[in-house]
């Protein structure tokens, strides 16, 4: 019965620039955890984090988790990754699952490599392809000439959806720039809007409206994620549907905004969410629901997860750690498949990590 010996952690920081996503962030730490088994078989993880607490999670990766996991039974992981959960549940899911996550994905992609499948045939594949949406070309800074140029070269790339961002200007003015997009590209692109959390409710209610006319295909976070009754008002009041998942972590979380009837899209982000053990419960549990999955950014990863449950119709292209990735999807008529080698055949650019390591 193969066991783990190892657990190894890579701590790089990588910069983001000014022109990526509506976060603010300017730079994202990503913690690689590189797996070990006893007849020398690696797999590769990871977690990572935008506006700080990366320390808190590698502590825990180098410590208290690596504790856990070393000497494991492969064929026991599932055991292992409840033991992990329910001895850093206290922690808070926050700091705690991102670093499960890391692990978790580790090891799925090693049980994938030892079977010589990709991870989402590993799995169990639903499909064999994902449609993806652009996310990485609009930003609150832009101009509206600015958001038209990015909208029309994803489309112009094949893309058939894109999204775009508000909540930090006026909504009259975040409505405008909608519109203007939508005038310029026409009814055939699907656009998708995020807010970031920046929104109170009546301003939520207030622009969704204005968004349904403009016929925007969901609205994502627009209140706070801790705000699942805010929420469940805004969902039950506009035909928009409303999208949440960056920010919540685990299967209980989500399923909280499916008893409120709070999203009818949820986005998990499997590095942060409690990996891939945890990504495919919290399939399950939307599918009861009737919600579908869209996971946030990753795209080289999530393609794995999108294509191995049937509820999952779109993945996001932002290019969030592409600087440190030998090669990314292919994009073919608005759709992306995942590469057909052992794993989930995510190829890092060691020497770029190294330059950027955090020492």
């Amino acid at each position: 019965m193969p066991s783990i010996t190892d657990v190894t952690t890579a701590w790089s920081r990588i910069p983001l620039g000014a022109g990526r996503g509506g976060s603010g962030a300017t730079k994202v730490d990503l913690l690689l955890v590189t797996v070990t088994d006893d007849e020398g078989a690696t797999g590769t993880g990871f977690t990572y984090a935008l506006t700080g607490g990366a320390d808190g999670v590698h502590a825990l990766l180098t410590g208290t988790v690596r504790d856990h996991v070393v000497g494991a039974d492969l064929d026991h992981w599932p055991q292992v990754w409840q033991r992990v959960r329910d001895d850093t549940h206290r922690l808070g899911r926050g700091l705690a699952l991102p670093a499960l996550s890391a692990v978790d994905i580790a090891v799925w992609d090693l049980r994938a490599r030892r079977a010589g499948l990709p991870l989402f045939r590993f799995l169990g594949a639903h499909h064999d392809d994902v449609e993806i949406y652009g996310s990485g070309r609009a930003t609150h800074a832009m101009s509206v000439e600015q958001l038209v140029d990015g909208t029309r070269a994803y489309l112009d790339e094949g893309y058939h959806a894109v999204k775009l961002r508000v909540g930090a200007r006026r909504a009259e003015e975040d409505v405008a720039r909608v519109r203007a997009v939508r005038e310029a590209v026409g009814d055939d692109a699907r656009i998708m809007i995020d807010a970031n959390e920046r929104l109170d409710l009546p301003t939520a209610l207030w622009t969704a409206a204005r968004l349904a006319d403009l016929g925007v295909y969901w609205l994502e976070e627009p209140l706070s994620s801790d705000d699942v009754t805010g929420h469940a008002t805004l969902a039950a009041a506009v035909p928009v549907p409303v999208a949440v998942g960056e920010h919540l972590h685990g299967r209980f979380e989500f399923a909280a905004y499916l008893h409120a009837r709070a999203a009818s899209v949820l986005q998990p982000d499997v590095p942060l969410t409690g990996g891939v053990t945890e990504w495919l419960r919290i399939s399950a549990v939307a599918e009861a629901f009737g919600a579908t999955l869209s996971p946030h950014f990753l795209p080289e990863l999530h393609v794995h997860l999108a294509a191995a449950v049937p509820n999952c119709p779109y993945v996001e292209h932002f290019p969030l750690i592409d600087d440190v990735l030998q090669e990314t999807l292919a994009v073919h008529n608005g759709r992306v498949s995942p590469p057909d080698r052992p794993g989930h055949g995510m190829r890092w650019n060691l020497s770029a990590l190294d330059d950027l390591r955090v020492r």
